[in-house]
């Protein structure tokens, strides 16, 4: 039997067809993508910066420092222009041109003016701080996978993937037996 006599046989594509193609494309469709697209939201990064030194903070609070000056004076500038994600200034050493700047009486406008002069940049030495106004949290900011550790989320990623490849493969064998 060709397949025009099979149509003919159980009749045109009907009203019951179209109400099928809607239900699978409004209802099921959506669903099966979800897991493929939560695992690219549960890795999302959203912006950051290193959490600054404890003492630091307290003594620019006491100062009535502004944000601004807080991280012109504890964070290295990117080649943007930004301040540094993964990056900052030696804690001791911002807290010794802190002390400095207070002692002369330079203020806190003097300190952050004189920049990297003698200060180390290390990594961040007090983990993350991250800014959640446009994202919201995700693995990636739980677990810190950022800066050095970033490589944790594409191993996340490709084991996701791998997964779905074997399981892929694995139930589409057991169905056809």
């Amino acid at each position: 039997m060709l397949l025009e006599e099979a149509l003919r046989e159980v009749g045109d594509f009907g009203r019951f067809q179209w109400l099928l193609i809607v239900y699978l494309c409004v209802f099921v469709a959506p669903l099966r993508v979800l897991p493929l697209f939560g695992h690219i939201f549960s890795l999302l990064v959203p912006p950051h910066r290193c959490r600054l030194a404890p003492q630091l903070l307290a003594a620019l609070e006491a100062a009535n420092a502004t944000e601004d000056q807080v991280l012109s004076l504890a964070l290295p500038r990117d080649s943007d222009g930004g301040f540094s994600e993964c990056r900052m200034y030696e804690a001791n050493a911002t807290l010794e041109l802190w002390l400095d700047a207070v002692t002369l009486g330079s203020g806190i406008a003097n300190a952050t003016h004189a920049g990297a002069f003698g200060r180390a940049v290390v990594p961040c030495e007090f983990g993350w701080q991250y800014d959640f106004s446009y994202f919201y949290p995700s693995v990636v900011s739980e677990m810190d996978w950022v800066c050095e550790n970033s490589w944790k989320a594409y191993v996340s990623n490709t084991a996701f993937w791998v997964a779905t490849a074997v399981g892929v493969l694995i139930c589409g064998d057991l169905s056809d037996r």
